[in-house]
């Protein structure tokens, strides 16, 4: 690694992901023709490692079998559906070896109770703890490893949850407590809101997707620059008009690692 680059040690789940751009959803039997198809690796910590990866950062992730999943992709819109079936392999044995000379660990509640141990030895080598906060993802049994991280990135849904309030200012103040010294709650096309315990918050507008094609992986995409931004010591102004940018390229072309599928090994930082 070079005097710019850090290690990043990720536990999460990373998917194997199969796309269809079609006409529209339909909840009855039907035949769809679809206008075109692709395939790509998935999963919010694996591909936020995979872009740090890209940034010239060390990564490793911690993970078992990877899972599978189709994902048809509106065509006017960008909008997604689903459909994955999990690993059935159990959960990873953390091994605290691989943090050493690590920088970050970055995790998001898969695998719980690898992340505790690996919280752990992490708190006691003094190794700053990201946390992945997605929408429809929280749950009260990962309230401890969100409220044990440093950088808090989520989405607006885990944070009106995990704060039990629809007010922004109070979401802030409820989730920016010891030790974090981040939070970022995005909100999509609306952008995202930015908070540090002695800062002055701010609000970053989404840019614009030319052509919007499929939305998938947008929000991994912006964890990953975002935490580049981080490690690199950026003003925090910077860190999310990256992320956002980054996270727009990604949504202009099929999968959700669309950014990173280019021919330059790594990533014009400048955009």
């Amino acid at each position: 690694m070079n005097a710019d680059s850090f290690k990043v040690i990720g536990i999460g789940a990373e998917t194997r992901d199969e796309f269809f751009i079609v006409p529209e959803f339909s909840a009855q039997e039907r035949v769809a023709e679809a206008a075109a198809h692709a395939e790509d690796k998935g999963g919010p910590v694996a591909t936020a490692l995979a872009v740090l990866k890209a940034h010239g950062h060390e990564c490793r992730l911690v993970d078992g079998e990877p899972a599978h999943a189709v994902i048809l992709v509106r065509q006017d819109d960008g909008a997604r559906q689903i459909v994955f079936i999990p690993s059935s392999a159990p959960e990873p044995v953390f091994e605290p070896k691989l943090l050493e000379g690590a920088r970050l660990l970055h995790i998001n509640g898969r695998h719980e109770n690898t992340c505790r141990d690996a919280l752990r030895h992490a708190q006691a080598r003094n190794i700053e703890i990201s946390f992945d906060g997605g929408a429809g993802r929280f749950r009260e049994s990962i309230r401890d490893l969100f409220e044990s991280s440093h950088v808090r990135i989520v989405s607006r849904d885990f944070a009106e949850k995990c704060s039990g309030s629809t007010d922004l200012r109070e979401m802030a103040a409820k989730l920016l407590q010891p030790p974090a010294k981040l939070l970022v709650i995005t909100e999509g096309t609306r952008g995202s809101h930015v908070w540090t315990p002695d800062g002055k918050p701010f609000h970053q507008p989404a840019f614009k997707a030319e052509p919007l094609i499929d939305t998938t992986g947008c929000g991994d995409v912006f964890h990953g620059a975002f935490l580049h931004g981080w490690l690199a010591m950026w003003p925090l102004e910077r860190c999310a008009s990256y992320a956002s940018r980054l996270a727009a390229r990604n949504a202009e072309g099929l999968g959700g690692r669309h950014v990173l599928n280019k021919e330059r090994p790594t990533l014009n930082l400048e955009l």
